[in-house]
Formats: C-alpha cells, structure tokens, sequence
C-alpha cells in the first residue's frame, strides 16, 4: 500500500500556497505577503526543511512549557510560502511525527488519572452525597466532588453553536469574527444555558428527596470567552439562565479559547480549498483531502492542529493554577474541545485523533474539567440533542416514569419469590434456581417453583421448595423443573386464571421469569398489564437478547464443540463433507458461534440475504480448491431452518443431495484409466435438541449463580431499580438491568463471520 500522503511534493505545495494567497487576496479578509514565484523557490524550502529536521531533533528532549515549544518553532517562520511548504513536506515523509510523542509542558498526557466519582441515581445517598458537589450528567448519572474546591478549579466548557458562517462549509478559525445564526444558534444558546442551569441546580431542584442545598452559586462564576463575537452571544444567553435576573460581571477574553488559526485560508469554502489542492498535486479531490486532515497539517499563514492542541491544554493548564477555588464557564469553538477530548482520552494522541476526528459540528457539549495539583481531568456530557434524538429520549423517559409507577414492592419488604422456565429449555436453569432457593433462605424468604413455565401458572402447579428438591440442581442438565412453549399465554382469557393461580403467592412478593426473549415479553405483558412484580433472568441457547450473556448459550457451544470436532476428524480421514446442522432458526448466533469456534468451512444461516449464491459461491467454491487436500477436513455448519432452494424445509435438508450432484460431475472426480478418485461422502449430522440438553460448563453455572444471587439482593434493597427489568449479565463483573421494554434482539455479529471468510477464504 502506498503512504497515503505520496502525492505531496515541493512544488505542489508552492502552487497550492500561491493558489490560497491568491483566493485570500481577493476575499480581502486575510492579507498574505507577496508571494512571486523564483527559480529558487524550491532550493529555499528544501534549506527550511533542514532547519525543521534540527527542530524536530530537538523536540525529542522535550519542551518545559509550550511557550518554549511555540518560540522554537516560530523563531523558524521568516517566510510563509517557504515555511508552509517546507513543514507540509516533512509532514508528507513522516519526519514530523516525533512532535506527537514530544513532551511539551503541561500539554503532555498525564500518565496518572485522577478517578471521576459518577454514581447512578439509584446509589446517590444522603451520605455519599454528604459535604460533596453533585453534578447531574444526565441518563441519571451525578458526578461527585468534594464540596470544599481547595487547590481545585472547575470548569465548564461549552461551544458556541450553530453561526452565520458555517464551519461545516467554511474553514473559519480565529481571524473570522462571526456571530450566532439569528434563529437556530440563538435557539441552541439558549438550549445550551438550560441544560447547564439544570446541571448545577438538580441537587436543590429535583432530588429533594435528599435534603440537600445546591453547593455552587452561580452568581460567582467567572465567565471567559474567545475575540470571536459568537462566544460571547453565547455567554449572554447561557448567563442569562444561570444568573436569573442578576448581574453578572463582564466576561475575560482568553487566549486559549481561541479557535484554529486557518491562516490565509480564513472563510474559504472547504470545497474551494480542496479542489485548489488536488489541481496543485494532479490528484482527486478525496486524496487531497489526506492532507488536511492530518494533525500535523500547517496552513499557510496559520497553525496545525497539534499547535492548537499544545495552546489549549496548556492555556488551561495555566488559567486553572491562577484560578485556585473558583468555578468558571469557558465558552469557545468545537477545536477547543476536540482538543480537550483528546487529551482526556487515555489513548496516545494519534489514537486519540483518529477517535475524534470526525467531531460532529452539531452536536453541543459541555465539557466538565478540574485542574488540581497541576493536572486536568475531565468528563464530556452531550446536553445538545438532535430532534430525532430528543423525542427517542422523551419517550424513553415517559415509559421508563410507567414502569417505575408499576413498581409496588417496598424495600426490605420481600418475603416470597416465585419461579418458572419458559420456552426452550438450557443448561444452568438448575444452577440459577438453586441459587435462588438458597439465597432466599438466607435472607428469610420462602421461594416457590411453578412447573413448565407459563402453562404452570395457568394450572396452579406452584410448589413450595424445599432442600430436597434442589439437590444435585445445579449440574442438572436443562430445566429441572420442567419448561414448555405456552402460546395460549398470549390470550387475556388465559392471562386472568394463571393470575388468579399466582395472586396469592405475590403478597410483598415476585414472579421470576428465566427464559429467552418470548418469555420476557409474556414477562413484560403480566408486569403492565396486570401490575405482577416481575424479575427475569436471560435464558436461551440462541443467545439473541442484546445487552446480555443468556444461560445455555456457552455449555451448547462446548458440546456441539466436542461433535464438531469429532466429525471434523473423520472429515480429514475419510475425506468426507459434513453439513452439521444446530438450531437457530430465528437467529444464527449459536452457529455463528459453533462455526467460529471449530474453524468451519463454512456457515449457513438464516440472517444471510442470498442463502442460495452461498451455497453456489461459498460451499461449493470451498470444495473446489480444497478436496482433495491431504488431511483437510470439510464441515459446514448450518442452521435450521435456513432457506434455500432445494428443499422448502431449509436447513441441511435438500443440501446435501444437491452438494453431493454437483460434486459428482466435476471431471477430477471422474475415474480414468489407471486412476481410482477417492470415493466421497457426503452426509448431514443434525446436533438440535442434544444442545440444548447440555450439561452446564462451569461458566454457565458461575453466571447462573451471581445473576440468581444478585436478583435477590436487589430485590430486598432496592426493588425500584430492577422490578419490570432483565437483569443482564454483560461481561465478568458486570450484571445491571434492563428494562423489558427495552429487550430488544442482538444484532447478528457480521465481524465475526466476514473474519471467518477473510479474501473470499474460509481459514
């Protein structure tokens, strides 16, 4: 592959300088220096380019402060043409990148974080709240800091919004004076003070509950903006909302809220500027858009973002030390705080770059920094939200409000838990329940089984549990208490007599559901239509809830691992074709993971969109290039019910006849004079329901186990937060609810299975 900056050459960046000079002279609002053309033009950047090696050999022992930084490389600009198109060429081979790993002052990551205390709603205490700042962050998240700031300064940093030069269209930077759009940006201003006002002020507005008074007086903050008039406009209207009808002072211009210097490029259109550049370098106007896009990339008469970068952090750096115990709201431009979430991110800066390099113009954040003990540490929080994103949230929060109104078990209330497996059974069902049992019997609950789930309750088959029943439950392979598909559930009719079964049972108590995504909507059903305190705990070997791990999944994949395997060995022995097929008809995550796992030649599942060109393109061009092979075994993993045109039941029905056809008439399988071809076969192997009769790995039961043993405790605790929920089980350590309005099916990970089929090959 070639560098991606290859097309930048000595005289191309002369003429794309000369190009720019001559567009900023006419615009009239950046006045270059006279930049004629001389035959030696070229022998003087290559001159310039030797001065920037010895700057750049320098770099690498570091700069105390970035005023150092800024002199040394300022102290090399006499002239603008040349230095441009000496830096650009050096940034074209890659002698510039050292600067990235220079230390430069404060401007360098900090190798030690200091931890951000943000505690969800749910956890927010009297106590913990006690002596501290809370800061809402929205989706009911506070951000805690000791009440006393000390040494400590906090800011808030905000963008100025939607302008009447756009910078989607226009490179406009520092040396443009540009005002707010009259209607949208005024709009977003405002929007923008609101969510910062509701910010500071939720302690002493929305969680009374606590009794606490809101620690942070708006009426002392200082107020800071950039030269541009739009910072602040927005000062003016976000003030505004803080200061509710009182004074406020004058705001401090500071430098380091300055956006980008774009020099002679000020207010060109970014299409002009590109289409200057791909004349200049013969190039199409997508390849010259590399160079602009670079970091290091200095405009002519301006500055690279790194620069920009170097003069944020370390701005800041030195407002924060000179404003020790005081609360300022910075007001500025997206460069500024894509500079500030980069140096956030823990990422080295190129990483880092390449996260944030497509910030998003339209998208307002405040950026939430303290500067303490000469470090800065920070968070993001959008508060600007688009209207597709602002109705998706109001409607998220309305049915969130329902659900938590749906909630009427106190806490510390439960005395009796109540539970059942639906739909297809899976492996750890037995350790979750026993968990149950066990758990509740230590904290003082009686727990009852309702036997094969929903058709259980709709005939009273709810028992009391007792030690005896659960020995030996948490190895059981399946539902030791039986699990059935109980499609009349769906009727009201059906409905009202299984809860007329259950209504005694549910007395400061809940129905536990364990089962896969149909059994968590018969979950939700009951739960809104019918006020039951339910919990459930993700179940299926078809692992299709997003969000979670469902018990059953890994002890299917381990066993189908162990036939796999098996079959693959007598492939490569036999030189046979096996189409292996499991379930998965209404999502092709177990075979997806089957497949994976074993290195499978191939994969057929119900979520490709052209089943029939797989098998052509696919399955057959496989076997092609590799029968015949020594010692390779061919095995396809298939999942049932996957449609094609060889037979209306899909799957591995039809296939394998229609496999072995084609096989059988290609000439190197043909028999010739003196030569005997291996006889070949072709054969299906259907694993289903073996699956999911599994006998638990370690893994399932150990996940069993702590969701099991944490429903328990949060339903004593904190019921509020989990009743209507899934509880999901997301990684090691990490369980957390879902609400079961908000299950929704897993996405199909086509990563995995394009890694699968890497250049066209199965590996």
């Amino acid at each position: 592959m070639s560098h991606p900056l290859d097309f930048v050459t000595i005289e191309g960046l002369l003429a794309y300088g000369r190009a720019l000079a001559r567009q900023a002279s006419e615009r009239g609002l950046v006045v270059p220096p006279p930049t004629e053309a001389s035959a030696d033009d070229a022998d003087r950047v290559r001159a310039k380019m030797e001065q920037l090696r010895s700057f750049v050999e320098r770099s690498k022992r570091g700069f105390a402060t970035a005023e150092e930084y800024r002199s040394a490389r300022e102290g090399l600009i006499d002239d603008q043409l040349m230095f441009f198109s000496a830096w650009n060429a050096l940034l074209a081979e890659g002698s510039l990148q050292p600067l990235l790993r220079a230390t430069i002052g404060a401007a360098a990551k900090p190798t030690y974080r200091r931890p951000v205390a943000i505690v969800p709603r749910a956890q927010l205490t009297p106590t913990l709240a006690e002596g501290r700042i809370v800061l809402e962050l929205g989706d009911d998240r506070y951000w805690l800091l000791p009440r006393d700031l000390g040494d400590r300064t906090l800011f808030f940093t905000m963008r100025h919004g939607v302008s009447q030069v756009d910078s989607k269209t226009h490179r406009v930077g520092c040396r443009l004076p540009n005002q707010l759009d009259h209607e949208r940006g005024v709009a977003k201003a405002d929007a923008v003070g609101t969510a910062l006002a509701r910010m500071i002020g939720v302690v002493g507005q929305q969680l009374d509950f606590l009794h606490l008074t809101n620690y942070l007086d708006p009426r002392a903050f200082l107020h800071c903006i950039s030269r541009s008039p739009n910072t602040k406009q927005l000062y003016e209207r976000v003030s505004a909302a803080l200061r509710q009808g009182t004074p406020t002072s004058e705001p401090i211009v500071e430098p380091a809220l300055e956006s980008s210097d774009f020099g002679w490029v000020t207010g060109l259109e970014k299409t002009l500027e590109v289409e200057e550049a791909a004349r200049a370098f013969s190039v199409e106007t997508s390849t010259a858009k590399r160079l602009m896009k670079d970091p290091l990339y200095c405009y002519p008469g301006g500055n690279s973002f790194f620069d920009l970068y170097v003069d944020v952090i370390d701005g800041l750096h030195r407002f924060g030390v000179a404003q020790k115990g005081k609360v300022a709201c910075l007001y500025t431009h997206s460069s500024t705080l894509r500079a500030l979430m980069i140096y956030l991110d823990p990422r080295p800066f190129h990483e880092a770059f390449s996260e944030f390099s497509d910030y998003k113009e339209s998208q307002d954040n405040v950026v939430l920094l303290t500067v303490e003990q000469g470090k800065l540490s920070g968070y993001s929080t959008a508060v600007g939200l688009s209207e597709r994103e602002r109705v998706a949230h109001n409607t998220w929060v309305t049915v969130e409000r329902a659900r938590k109104d749906r909630v009427t078990l106190k806490p510390r209330t439960l005395k009796r838990v109540v539970a059942l497996v639906s739909g297809g059974d899976f492996a750890g069902a037995g350790a979750a329940l026993k968990e149950l049992h066990v758990t509740g019997q230590r904290m003082g609950l009686e727990v009852y089984f309702v036997r094969h789930g929903y058709l259980g309750l709709a005939n009273n088959w709810i028992e009391r549990v007792t030690d005896e029943h659960t020995r030996g439950m948490g190895s059981h392979p399946s539902s030791p208490i039986g699990s059935s598909r109980f499609e009349e559930f769906k009727q009201e009719t059906v409905q009202h007599v299984a809860m007329q079964h259950l209504e005694p049972y549910l007395r400061d108590g809940v129905l536990v559901v364990l089962g896969g995504d149909g059994s968590m909507r018969g979950a939700r059903a009951i739960y809104e239509g019918f006020g039951v305190q339910v919990v459930g705990i993700p179940g299926s070997i078809d692992n299709n809830i997003e969000g979670t791990i469902s018990l059953g999944f890994q002890s299917a994949v381990a066993l189908a691992d162990q036939s796999i395997e098996s079959l693959k060995a007598t492939s490569a022995a036999m030189s046979s074709v096996f189409f292996v097929e499991v379930m998965g008809a209404g999502s092709g995550h177990l075979a997806l993971a089957c497949a994976y796992q074993a290195r499978a030649e191939g994969l057929l599942v119900n979520e490709h969109p052209d089943p029939n060109a797989y098998i052509d393109d696919v399955i057959l061009g496989t076997l092609k290039r590799t029968l015949g092979v020594p010692n390779k075994s061919h095995l396809f993993v298939v999942a049932e019910r996957t449609p094609h045109r060889h037979h209306k039941d899909g799957g591995v029905h039809g296939l394998v006849d229609y496999v072995a056809s084609v096989i059988t008439r290609w000439p190197e399988r043909q028999a010739l004079p003196g030569h005997y071809p291996l006889s070949l076969a072709t054969k299906a192997t259907i694993l289903g329901h073996t699956l999911r009769g599994a006998r638990p790995i370690p893994e399932d039961k150990a996940i069993a186990q702590h969701l099991a043993h944490e429903m328990v405790h949060r339903l004593i605790e904190s019921p509020n937060d989990i009743v209507g929920c899934l509880l999901a089980y997301r990684e090691r350590g990490s369980i957390g609810p879902i609400p079961l309005h908000a299950v929704t099916p897993k996405q199909f990970d086509w990563d995995v299975f394009s890694r699968m089929h890497s250049n066209g090959r199965v590996t």
